[in-house]
């Protein structure tokens, strides 16, 4: 039997096969281009998927680093595959590798691929490596722990291969300060701890020995409670002189100890009592300030949209605009606040007559150096008055910084952002990453009848109606 086939045949096959190629040469190109370039769009309500802008920025800076040195940064997770963690994992760099062309990743089974566990010394799963030239850091990413999320462990030791100095933060001790080795409730260890999450030292100083403050990169004074001996004091202006950095964390109890060098750079405190009745909304008394008005333009508190929480706190403000000085009242309270004199008394009540309604000052950032026309500075001197800068920030309470507030609200990104403020370090000063809050759906005795009673009655009652409706229509056709 002879099959003719004519050119209409052909023609057609012919356009056939070309379309299909087309179509699945379209398709495998769409499918290239898609996964080199593509979108992601967060939908979450509290943008859990989201990096943080810490993060993104320490990612810009290691591009950066990365095409300087003609670097790739490798990270390699040691997981078991098809583990919940391993996808958490993997969500979280696809993350790291949009915003950053710099980063190469992989997950290995370590019972897979035992040669390479060997090789890098892996003991335990969930172990991340991170390789950067000939730098190597290893570290563990524990996904259920309540305080630390992966983001921050992994942006955290990203940082360290950035390439930028520690910087050596010297809290004084002596006067009754606030010890960052004590681990209780009024100690100030977890604020250690997170300064040194972010790439600095800690050290001890006393003020009063000869050449304590040479080590020092910044200054931090949490919460005296004795006054500063004269040569304390010369010590500490002279190091502010020559374009000193330092953080003062004071209380009420502080009095005025450190005035004679506040004043200096047109700092203002007083023994006024902070009391604040919208305090209540938190859970606190009315002398347990929240701080919500904010300074929109200051890099510290750009973008910054938390309630901060402090156990008393004292008025801290600009008494006076001094010459080469660039001040700003940074965090205030509420505008249902007032600064009480009379708080000693034992009662607090809004006095017109010499009480300071809100919103009331608390946080001060200055930068510069106090001097006269020329730039020659009041005390000591410097090399360079034009372009050495002193930094300070003076905050009424230091409860903020204790072990016991410092994790409540936008404590700790208050602290911290002024910290690396005050260290110029930039490209730290930002909201921390988020932590994935817990959720659950809690059904009350009503709600599981009302379910139960639609999959039993309503939702089979539907459907035989509808099909009722359906078969007397049918019937009528």
């Amino acid at each position: 039997m002879n099959v003719r086939i004519t050119k209409r045949e052909i023609s057609f096959w012919t356009n056939f096969l070309i379309s299909t190629a087309l179509l699945f040469g379209v398709l495998v190109m769409v499918n290239f281009l898609s996964s080199r370039y593509y979108f992601l769009k967060d939908l979450t309500e509290e943008r859990i998927h989201t990096l943080s802008d810490q993060t993104i920025k320490i990612l810009n800076e290691l591009d950066k680093k990365a095409k300087s040195d003609g670097k790739e940064l490798k990270i390699l997770a040691f997981m078991k595959e098809n583990e919940p963690q391993a996808q958490e994992f993997q969500n979280l760099m696809k993350q790291y590798s949009y915003r950053s062309k710099s980063i190469k990743w992989e997950i290995i089974d370590p019972e897979r691929k035992p040669q390479l566990a060997t090789l890098y010394d892996i003991k335990t799963f969930n172990s991340v490596v991170f390789i950067f030239g000939d730098k190597k850091i290893k570290t563990e990413i524990n996904f259920d722990a309540p305080d630390k999320s992966p983001e921050s462990i992994i942006t955290s030791n990203i940082y360290k291969f950035i390439g930028i100095k520690e910087l050596n933060i010297c809290f004084t001790e002596g006067h009754g300060e606030r010890d960052p080795n004590d681990t209780s409730p009024t100690g100030v260890s977890k604020l250690a701890k997170y300064l040194k999450d972010e790439g600095y030292n800690t050290i001890k100083i006393r003020l009063w020995e000869q050449g304590s403050l040479t080590p020092c990169d910044i200054i931090v004074i949490i919460g005296p409670q004795r006054s500063f001996t004269q040569v304390e004091i010369t010590n500490l202006s002279e190091y502010l002189a020559i374009g000193g950095r330092a953080v003062i964390m004071l209380d009420p109890e502080s009095k005025d100890f450190l005035n004679p060098i506040l004043e200096r750079w047109g700092i203002g405190t007083d023994n006024r009592l902070v009391v604040d009745p919208t305090a209540r909304l938190f859970g606190a008394g009315p002398a347990m300030p929240v701080l919500v008005d904010y300074d929109k333009e200051h890099p510290i508190t750009r973008g910054f949209n938390f309630g901060v929480i402090s156990r008393v706190t004292r008025r801290v403000f600009i008494k006076s605009r001094v010459q080469g000085v660039d001040a700003t009242e940074i965090a205030r309270t509420s505008p249902n606040s007032w600064a009480d004199s009379d708080w000693e008394s034992g009662t607090v009540s809004f006095d017109p007559a010499n009480d300071i309604k809100g919103p009331v000052p608390v946080v001060v950032a200055v930068q510069g150096l106090p001097g006269v026309a020329g730039g020659e500075a009041v005390y000591g001197t410097m090399q360079n008055p034009g372009t050495v800068q002193a930094r300070l920030v003076v905050s009424g309470d230091s409860d903020l910084a204790s072990d016991a507030l410092i994790d409540a609200l936008g404590n700790k990104d208050l602290i911290l952002n002024s910290i690396n403020w005050v260290a110029e370090k930039g490209e730290l000063i930002s909201i921390r990453p988020k932590e994935l809050k817990k959720r659950g759906l809690y059904l009350t005795p009503s709600n599981i009848v009302l379910i139960r009673n639609i999959f039993l009655f309503v939702i089979p009652g539907t459907l035989l109606l509808i099909s009722f409706i359906v078969y007397f229509v049918r019937k009528r056709l």
